[in-house]
Order: C-alpha cells, then sequence, then structure tokens
C-alpha cells in the first residue's frame, strides 16, 4: 500500500499547470483547503461572531427544476454557455472527495468531482465530458483563482466562513463535515485522551496537516505539538508511513479516507468543529450562483446526493446510516 501511495503522490507532485475534461488532471498540486467555520474544541481558534450575519445563506434559486433560461440577470451563466464548457478548480488528492484513481488510469473520481458532473449535466442538459474541464488550484490562491475568473467555481470541500465570504461567494452549504484528529497506532498519541482534542496530546507529539489549513494554525498554536506540513493530504499519509509523523488534524471524512488507505492508523475523538462545506463562485456573479444552487436542491431531492455519498463516503462515516444532504439557507 505504502508503494501504491507513494506512487500517488509522485504523480500528482509531478503534475504541471494546467486542465483536463474528465481524466488525467495536467496541473500543479494542491492540499485541503482550510477550515474555521466556528471551533468547539480546544486548539482551535473562533471567527468573530456575526462577522457576516450567516455565512451559509446563499442567493435562492428560482422554483423549479434548474434551467439556464431563468437565470439572465448579470450574463455571468450565459457567458459560460456561450464558452460551451465549465471551468472548476479541484483537488485531487483527498480521498475520498477529490482524488485521481491510480487503479483507473488516473481517473478523476470523489465525491466533489460527481457533483460538479451533475452540475454541469444539467446546465449543458448532456454528460458530455468535453462541457466540462477541471483545474488543480493550490489553497494560495484558490479565492483569487475564483476572483479573477481563473475558473468559475472551485469544488474541494471548502467550508463556508465569514473571511472567504468576504472575497467570494457561495453555493449552499452541500455537506457538513468537523476536524478529527487521526493517530498511529501503538504510539504515546493514540493512548491520549483524545476528548481534549490537541492539547490531549503529549508533548513532541509530531502531527501532520497541510500548510494554510485552519488545522496547520492550531497545531502551531498548541504548545509542545511538533508540525509536520505536508504538501497535500496523500503527503501526510506518506510522512505517517515513513514514520515522520504520529498523528494528524483535518476534517473526518479526508481523516476517514487516509485511514481507508492504511490499516495502522484510525480516526479518534469527538468531532472538534463544524465544516460547513460549500462551492466557492466569484462575486458579482448571483446568475450563477442561483442555478448552482437550483442544481444542488435537484440533487438533494432526486436521490443523487445520496447516491454520492454512498459511493465514495458511507463506508468512512459511522453514523452514515442516518446521513442526509443538508437542508439549503438562503438570505433572500
Amino acid at each position: 500500500m505504502a508503494v501504491v501511495l507513494i506512487a500517488l503522490a509522485t504523480l500528482v507532485s509531478c503534475t504541471s499547470a494546467g486542465s483536463t475534461t474528465s481524466g488525467t488532471p495536467t496541473t500543479s498540486p494542491t492540499g485541503r483547503p482550510d477550515a474555521g467555520a466556528g471551533a468547539t474544541a480546544p486548539g482551535f481558534a473562533t471567527e468573530p461572531p456575526a462577522a457576516c450575519g450567516n455565512p451559509t445563506e446563499s442567493l435562492r434559486p428560482a422554483a423549479g427544476p434548474p434551467r439556464a433560461s431563468d437565470y439572465r440577470t448579470d450574463g455571468s451563466l450565459a457567458r459560460v454557455l456561450e464558452r460551451g464548457y465549465l471551468i472548476v478548480g479541484i483537488d485531487q488528492s483527498a480521498f475520498p472527495f477529490g482524488y485521481a484513481d491510480v487503479t483507473d488510469h488516473n481517473r478523476l473520481k470523489g465525491f466533489d468531482i460527481d457533483l460538479v458532473r451533475q452540475i454541469t449535466a444539467d446546465l449543458f442538459g448532456s454528460d458530455d465530458p468535453s462541457r466540462l474541464r477541471f483545474r488543480v488550484v493550490p489553497n494560495n490562491i484558490r479565492e483569487q483563482s475564483v476572483a479573477n475568473g481563473t475558473v468559475d467555481m472551485v469544488a474541494k470541500s471548502v467550508t463556508v466562513n465569514c473571511r472567504r465570504r468576504a472575497v467570494v461567494d457561495f453555493s449552499s452549504v452541500y455537506y457538513e463535515s468537523g476536524q478529527r484528529l487521526l493517530v498511529v497506532d501503538d504510539t504515546p498519541a493514540a493512548a491520549a485522551d483524545h476528548t481534549k482534542g490537541l492539547t490531549g496530546l503529549p508533548t513532541g507529539t509530531r502531527v501532520c496537516t497541510v500548510g494554510g489549513t485552519t488545522a496547520a494554525d492550531a497545531v502551531h498554536a498548541t504548545r509542545g505539538l511538533i508540525d509536520v506540513t505536508g504538501d497535500n493530504w496523500t503527503d501526510c499519509l506518506v510522512r505517517i508511513q515513513q514514520g515522520q509523523a504520529d498523528a494528524a488534524i483535518g476534517d473526518d471524512t479526508v481523516m476517514a479516507g487516509l485511514q481507508a488507505q492504511d490499516r495502522f492508523i484510525r480516526v479518534v475523538g469527538p468531532k472538534l468543529t463544524r465544516e460547513p462545506y460549500g462551492l466557492e463562485i466569484g462575486k458579482g456573479k448571483p446568475d450563477l450562483v442561483r442555478f448552482v444552487n437550483a442544481s444542488l436542491e435537484r440533487i438533494r431531492r432526486d436521490g443523487t446526493w445520496r447516491r454520492l455519498f454512498d459511493t465514495y463516503l458511507a463506508r468512512y462515516i459511522p453514523e452514515s446510516e442516518g446521513m442526509t444532504a443538508p437542508e439549503a439557507e438562503y438570505r433572500d
């Protein structure tokens, strides 16, 4: 397994900037997006209350099925239709949300990936892969890429919060996650009091995170911990397997995905934060936001959301049997 993962890490780190339609990405590597929608456990800083009201409220779509003809206010949707394809920033190292499957010709798969494919099919009326271009977007230019129009949207398990809402707009929330710890068996970290989060880990614990995340900030701020920074989550897994880290911390979905790839690591303790995921879309594009929300409403209602959840997430989430799509919240 370690050999396969190292090969995947090499694949991620060796790709160059570019885009793809449905198969192998040709862009630079990226890690996971940072979190921080309100901390509930030691070691996480809380966002200032009411900084932008309720950041998860998005723009209400028109009633009925998603129809491009219903959204003609600002031209943002019309420009995408005229171009003939949607450009979406993604992650290819966050199993099971977005990853290149090395066992299937490096085809892009995951909850986020297939969610975007559904939205694109609604927009263009077909599942023609040429209608969708993927671009791997690093964390440090993610919002910038949306704001300057390099991509039409970003779909990489991004937590909706006020800080990001000041730069970009968001779709309605399509998934709710939370930060959790992952530890290596037979280490002091595995025997710690995991109900205390990071503060319960022994002094000297080496904790892997992805740079630029709220989890990384929390590790830096917790006395006695040693930060091990990975370029992406696959990198963190390889570092754990090579004995360079004793634990990791990140969204529970991604931590569960890492656990699924190695029998000697496990996710422990409660969720430490709330992480509502939304699709990032540029400011001044309400037509695009509303259409995406209409598509998400269809995905919630017709069973597609649950099908994607069962395909990619159910086996890794302890409470999966009762999981349903989060209800949308709108500000208008």
